[in-house]
């Protein structure tokens, strides 16, 4: 294979490029309608049903369904791993690529923040938000001193369970509920934080 180089003045190449990524995107867009039919065909045949009375606390279905709800499903969500993530994936309704920023099933706790912030400088006109847990969020809480140095106005939205959630909930299926290092009583007041 052989690699040609790019040469010349760095605006009007990359203006160029960028006028070819929004052709290409505009493409992508149609060719996608097939594939969104299907997904909401299986949204109404699978629903995510759960229990959604408030008798143990609200659910973190439902804050990520009421998030939905009031950001119009328009928001760029970004995730670190955990329930919160699965959660976030699950129940907030996303409309086009690159909505949805998370790591997959690499386990990086703590990425949610930093994505948020390069999502918010690469779209300064859109809400993003980090759906977090207290275990993650607690990763890269030091970013906050970032996010106001250059004015990233990133929403955060922690699913603080007091404990690290999926890590449990292994521990549980596994483990006979033998919990090691999964619970966390020594929280930070993260409503205080900022």
């Amino acid at each position: 294979m052989r690699i040609f180089p790019i040469v010349g003045d760095v605006k009007s190449v990359l203006t160029d490029m960028l006028e070819i990524v929004g052709e290409d995107k505009q493409l992508e867009q149609h060719a996608l309608l097939d594939w969104w039919s299907q997904i909401n065909e299986w949204r109404k045949r699978h629903g995510l049903r759960y229990d959604t009375s408030t008798d143990n606390g609200i659910k973190p279905q439902s804050v990520v369904q009421a998030l939905d709800k009031v950001t119009n499903s328009n928001a760029i969500i970004t995730s670190d791993v955990g329930q919160h993530q699965m959660f976030a994936a699950l129940y907030y309704t996303y409309n086009e690529p690159r909505q949805w920023l998370n790591s997959g099933g690499l386990g990086t706790m703590g990425v949610g923040l930093p994505y948020a912030m390069a999502a918010k400088l690469a779209n300064p006109e859109r809400d993003v938000v980090c759906i977090t847990g207290e275990g993650s969020i607690q990763m890269n809480i030091q970013e906050l001193s970032t996010c106001l140095q250059y004015d990233l106005p990133v929403k955060i939205l922690n699913l603080n369970n007091a404990q690290l959630g999926m890590v449990k909930q292994w521990q549980d299926m596994l483990y006979e509920g033998r919990h090691a290092q999964s619970y966390m009583n020594s929280l930070a007041r993260f409503c205080q934080i900022g």
